[in-house]
């Protein structure tokens, strides 16, 4: 029995360990040992094929990278214009408002030349014009004419001989007063009745025409030589 198991044991040894002859063997290629992972190749071994989704990963990611980056860029610049523009408007708007006020001042200094001129044209005109006056007292006149008789003139003793002479011919005038009033400046009048009152002294006339155009000039001063004194001075016409 003890046989028999040592015969068993010999010819399994004889089965794995049979050497096969070389005429029974095609082609052979020797077999070589790779590492699983890291390390350096073993040498004689061909290296490992690269998989395509790995390289595909490095291309999406290139891709990926390079928009982004682009984006950047863009929101950068578009940051950038907004904020120079921004600067072009306030510029802008700051010298808009300085062509404003300059206008205004402009303005302001053409006003005051015109007054300036108009107070001198003003000056010469009852200074040369002596009968510049009629027009005014007649207009006044008629004011109050219309509605009431016998109003009083107050006149500049400048004015006084010359509209008492030039209106004593006129009968619609016929009734009125004329005083020599020294409150009065040459080239105007008050006329009064005792119901109404018209204002046309030199000094109102001129403050309604500047207050339309949103000035506050004085009216000018105007000197004339006084007429020599008259008795009938204040009487009626």
């Amino acid at each position: 029995m003890a046989r028999r198991a040592a015969g068993s044991d010999v010819g399994a040894s004889d089965r794995f360990s049979r050497t096969i002859s070389k005429d029974k063997i095609g082609g052979t290629a020797n077999w070589e040992l790779r590492p699983l992972s890291g390390g350096n190749r073993i040498a004689g071994s061909a290296p490992l094929p690269v998989r395509g989704s790995g390289a595909g990963r490095e291309q999406n990611g290139y891709e990926t990278g390079r928009a982004q980056g682009y984006a950047d860029v863009m929101r950068s610049a578009q940051q950038a214009r907004a904020a120079d523009l921004q600067r072009i408007e306030n510029l802008l708007t700051a010298l808009q408002t300085r062509f404003e006020d300059l206008a205004a001042q402009g303005a302001d200094c053409l006003l005051e030349l015109a007054l300036d001129i108009a107070s001198q044209v003003v000056r010469r005109e009852i200074q040369t014009q002596r009968d510049a006056i009629l027009p005014v007292v007649r207009e006044a006149l008629s004011m109050i004419i219309e509605a009431h008789a016998h109003p009083t003139v107050r006149l500049s003793p400048a004015d006084f001989e010359l509209v008492r002479e030039s209106l004593r011919a006129d009968g619609q005038f016929h009734g009125c007063r004329f005083i020599a009033d020294a409150a009065v400046q040459p080239g105007g009048c008050r006329v009064e009745s005792p119901h109404a009152e018209v204002d046309a002294t030199l000094t109102t006339r001129w403050r309604r025409v500047v207050q339309t155009l949103g000035s506050s000039t004085p009216a000018p001063e105007v000197t004339l030589p006084e007429a020599p004194a008259d008795p009938r001075r204040n009487t009626e016409q």
